[in-house]
């Protein structure tokens, strides 16, 4: 083997084995992740910042966070994932609109959205169960 072939078969390994992983901790933490993929799946709801902020806390606060789970979460908002493609963001978003007033204002998009606190299908009440009547009849 030549010497040039060995120092180009060496450099793309080392970058192939140390990009990955410095990737992994320069980039931001798996909070700011979900909060852009609520805001980019909800933007057509009146969000409060500060509530998205308080239930993405309180989301992450209550499952582990390891290493498997942020590459997962990061993987999810850089593949352009959505809640179509998705079951974790679409648990995410589902409750997210449980634990805040949406039902309860009859879903009403033109009304700002506030988190009450974590929705927990044990203890909370079904905030609307007949929320399907209120959605526009789409037959045609």
């Amino acid at each position: 083997m030549q010497r040039r072939k060995f120092l180009l078969l060496t450099g793309v390994s080392v970058g192939m084995v140390a990009i990955p992983p410095s990737l992994y901790f320069l980039s931001p933490d798996i909070k700011r992740f979900a909060e852009k993929l609520i805001e980019k799946e909800l933007s057509y709801l009146k969000l409060d910042k500060q509530g998205v902020s308080s239930y993405i806390n309180d989301y992450f606060g209550r499952s582990r966070n390891d290493v498997i789970s942020n590459m997962k979460w990061k993987l999810l908002y850089y593949g352009g994932y959505n809640s179509y493609n998705s079951n974790k963001i679409n648990d995410l978003l589902k409750y997210y609109l449980l634990s805040t007033d949406f039902f309860l204002n009859r879903m009403d998009t033109t009304k700002p959205v506030n988190y009450l606190g974590m929705f927990d299908h044990y203890k909370s009440a079904i905030p609307n169960p007949f929320s399907y009547l209120l959605l526009p009849n789409l037959k045609q």
